[in-house]
């Protein structure tokens, strides 16, 4: 075993260690030869095969076990291949969901709505009571937040284990396939990155070395420009990424607060073979913390500890003087403070937008077939996320540069930051959701529960009867109805609530309060009190 091992060494090792050179010195240059895209392209074909065999397998195990195979259902499969000319296709934002979330739908478009409700108040607690009934069946099956914090499902099976749990035997030829497949993840691509990032790493610790000594100044800030690009291009081809950047001339400039979606700790990487950032984060131990001082070295970026990362006024005071000065770099910041599953985008924190500075929004989107970049904290260690990106087939991402943005007047830094949020949401085709993504951690806070309780209670403040409508004009009164058969069909109950007897409300039902319309001053002062 020895000896075959050194020969298997001998005639191994300089080939790779050949091919690793060649990669260093295209990433030092930015330059490609146009090897991964054809990699892509054959793993494409590859998914392709695979996805036909699972069909087959799948269709004569339900055939030998008397089942009637389901052959449309089948033969609509939704297939791996990429019909784009440029490989890569922008996949819809999520997976299918369990349930169609009718009722939740619903009573978000009541709560929303500011159009008046013709009907009695009672009758509308009735009805919407089976709507809440149904929402919270609903969100028990498949609620819209905890999905985001798990890894996406696929159409079909990439070869990864990811997507099936564990690997389960169909036919040969797939067992095969796989097992070719993970020998060469394991056996070749993993080693290759290993080199690939040490080497990066390395260098990127001499390079900030030496460019520390020298004076602040043009000189220094276009070495660490040049330097940080090719470090991080030589870190990106340990994934084998490839990324395509959109719309270059909305690059974030000087002086600026760069904001993005964040889906994994290698965004930063992501965006930094385009571009230079300052970055803004917590001190870190370990390895992580040799990398943030060799950064710091170099140029300028901020970093907390601990119990400085608490204060808001000092985190405010520090953003305002490192954009005041236009000869820092523009800063990166991820205002949703926690990787999503990159099918949506959650509530922005405001603190980046209270500056009063330019931001920069930009949009990211991962093509997960060929790995998920999305990393789960509170499942996955650090160490084994960074094993899984290793063995994954390659990273794919579409980055989209947006046009600036600034505060408007009659905005406040929720709205301004909202507003971000809904165009990197549309832009990079991702869901745009109002929750915290810190409910990935923690319990839904007291507050949210107070703002669900006023939405509704403005919602029962909107409703009002046949009796409380404002008397018409003069000249209304000629089309008024007469009879209550002429009355329009809302102002009565449904057939499907109370049967068949549709001439008029019911009396029990009816709300003659005259005060309907005006909020119960205690009611309404607890909501307020607590949204507060």
């Amino acid at each position: 075993m020895e000896q075959l091992l050194i020969l298997l060494g001998t005639f191994l090792f300089p080939p790779l260690l050949g091919l690793v050179i060649l990669v260093i010195v295209l990433a030092t240059f930015g330059k490609s030869l146009g090897i991964r895209r054809k990699y892509v392209a054959t793993l494409l074909r590859i998914f392709e095969w695979g996805t036909k065999q699972v069909n087959n397998a799948i269709r004569q195990k339900r055939e030998a076990s008397g089942e009637e195979s389901d052959n449309e259902r089948l033969d609509g499969e939704i297939s791996i291949a990429d019909d784009s000319e440029n490989n890569r296709r922008r996949h819809g934002s999520g997976k299918l969901g369990i349930i169609k979330r009718e009722a939740s739908e619903r009573m978000m478009d009541k709560l929303t709505s500011e159009q008046p409700i013709v009907r009695s108040r009672a009758f509308t607690i009735a009805d919407d009571s089976l709507d809440f009934i149904k929402a919270g069946i609903e969100s028990i099956i498949e609620d819209e937040v905890t999905s985001r914090f798990e890894a996406e499902d696929l159409a079909s099976w990439n070869l990864l284990t990811r997507t099936s749990g564990s690997y389960q035997f169909l036919n040969w030829k797939l067992t095969l396939l796989w097992g070719l497949g993970f020998a060469f993840r394991y056996g070749f691509l993993f080693p290759t990155r290993v080199i690939i990032i040490s080497v990066g790493l390395i260098w990127l610790i001499i390079a900030t070395a030496m460019i520390g000594l020298v004076p602040d100044g043009d000189t220094k800030r276009s070495l660490n420009r040049k330097v940080m690009l090719m470090c991080n291009r030589i870190l990106s081809r340990c994934v084998s990424s490839i990324v395509t950047f959109h719309d270059s001339e909305n690059m974030a400039q000087n002086g600026g607060i760069c904001v993005a979606n964040h889906t994994s700790p290698i965004d930063v990487m992501i965006l930094s073979t385009d571009n230079v950032y300052a970055l803004i984060g917590q001190s870190q131990g370990g390895l992580l913390g040799v990398v943030q001082r060799a950064l710091s070295r170099a140029s300028s970026h901020i970093w907390f500890e601990r119990s400085e990362a608490k204060d808001r006024a000092l985190v405010t005071q520090r953003l305002k003087e490192h954009t005041a000065d236009p000869d820092k770099l523009p800063i990166l910041i991820f205002p949703e403070g926690t990787c999503i599953n990159n099918t949506s985008v959650m509530m922005f924190k405001k603190g980046s937008f209270e500056i009063g500075t330019k931001i920069y929004p930009i949009a990211m989107k991962y093509d997960s077939r060929f790995g998920d970049p999305f990393w789960n904290s509170s499942e996955q260690s650090w160490g084994e996320y960074i094993l899984r990106m290793m063995t994954s087939w390659a990273i794919i991402v579409d980055v989209w540069y947006l046009p600036p943005m600034e505060k408007l007047p009659n905005e406040d830094a929720v709205m301004f930051a909202n507003r971000v949020k809904q165009k990197i949401a549309k832009r990079g085709g991702l869901i745009d959701l109002e929750w915290d993504g810190q409910l990935k951690r923690q319990k839904v806070p007291d507050k949210l529960v107070a703002q669900q309780q006023q939405l509704y209670w403005k919602r029962l403040n909107r409703t009002t009867s046949v009796g409380n409508q404002a008397a018409p004009s003069r000249d209304e009164r000629s089309n008024e109805p007469t009879t209550i058969a002429e009355l329009p069909d809302d102002v009565f109950a449904d057939e499907d609530q109370f049967g068949e007897h549709r001439e008029a409300i019911p009396d029990e039902l009816a709300d003659t309060n005259d005060s309907r319309n005006e909020p119960d001053s205690g009611v309404a002062s607890e909501i307020a009190s607590e949204s507060s």
